[in-house]
Order: C-alpha cells, then sequence, then structure tokens
C-alpha cells in the first residue's frame, strides 16, 4: 500500500516508471482496475497457447534426445546376460509403453486455452491442437523401443531362430514300417 500512495502523490511520478504488473488506481480511496477488453484476452490467449505448443514440442521430442545416451548405456552394460543388461532393457521394454498408455495424462498440462466467442462463453480445451506432439512422442518412444528388442536381439534372449521353437514342432508317423517291427508289434 506504501508504493500505491507514494506513487499516486509523488511529485516526480513521470520520471519513475512504474514496476512491471503495477496497476494505477483512479483515486486514493478506491481502486478500480479496467476489466482486459476480448481483444486483450485473445492475445494473452494466443501467446499462451504458442508457449504451451512449443513446450509441448519439447516434451514429445525428448525421449529422442535420450536415445544416443541410452544407446551408450547398453553397449557399456555387455552382451551377457546379467542382471544390469536385463534390468536395462526391462526399463527399455516397459517404460515406452507405460508413457505412451499415459500420453493424454502427459499432455494435460499443455491443452490449448480456448479463445473467449463473440457471445462471451468460452470453450472447452480440446487435444487436436496437440495430435502432432502427440504422434512425435509416440514415434520417439518406438524408437526407445525398438532399441530395447535390438538389445535383445543382439544378446540372444529374442527366439528368432528355428531352434528356439523345436519344443512346439511335433514329428510325424513314419509313412512305412519294416516288416521286422510290424511282426513285433503285432
Amino acid at each position: 500500500m506504501y508504493r500505491l500512495d507514494y506513487t499516486l502523490n509523488n511529485p516526480n511520478k513521470g520520471s519513475i516508471p512504474d514496476p512491471p504488473g503495477f496497476l494505477k488506481a483512479r483515486s486514493k480511496e478506491t481502486v478500480a482496475i479496467d476489466a482486459p477488453t476480448t481483444d486483450v484476452i485473445a492475445k494473452r490467449t494466443k501467446k499462451a497457447t504458442e508457449l504451451k505448443m512449443k513446450r509441448a514440442w519439447d516434451l514429445a521430442i525428448g525421449p529422442a534426445k535420450s536415445l544416443p545416451m541410452q544407446a551408450v548405456m547398453l553397449y557399456f552394460s555387455g552382451s551377457g546376460i546379467q542382471i544390469f543388461s536385463l534390468g536395462m532393457i526391462f526399463m527399455l521394454l516397459t517404460g515406452p509403453i507405460g508413457a505412451i498408455f499415459n500420453i493424454l495424462k502427459t499432455f494435460e498440462q499443455f491443452r490449448p486455452t480456448p479463445l473467449p466467442r463473440k457471445d462471451g462463453t468460452i470453450g472447452s480445451p480440446s487435444y487436436m491442437p496437440l495430435i502432432l506432439p502427440m504422434l512425435a512422442f509416440v514415434g520417439c518412444q518406438g524408437l526407445l523401443f525398438s532399441l530395447g528388442l535390438y538389445k535383445c536381439s543382439t544378446m540372444g534372449v529374442l527366439p528368432t531362430g528355428t531352434g528356439d521353437w523345436l519344443q512346439f514342432e511335433t514329428r510325424n508317423e513314419p509313412p512305412e514300417w519294416s516288416a521286422a517291427r510290424a511282426s513285433s508289434l503285432g
């Protein structure tokens, strides 16, 4: 309140600029604040929406930025089947899946504030402007998941060869029997 009185009663009022965010009063007794017009609200909303979209793109590309670090960590974990390398692979395979399932909660804070309509009402926020950042996020998570699958393949954990599926193969009955076997078995 001191600053408000000082500013209103200051004879050198023009020489010192008001601090940022300071609202001027009409008189000493009452503080009247002019309501912002719809144009001002629309400009603020547009600026906030642009900032939210920039932050959404930063979040969407974030997993791709960690891809080289994850690759180096996998390289140094070795190709043997040990608890450390299996734990890293487990995190690389489950992390992207969990992130994709929680994508709406992840991008909730970046939903743009809707602009006010001409009748003064405000619509509900939508995820439609965030479709491209969300797709980029899913793609980057897919890259992390594929890195984990590649590491599983190089370690030999994935069943990729025919020898890995021998337990599921069935033997066919021989098409003909020898005479000795037929006479012994009846």
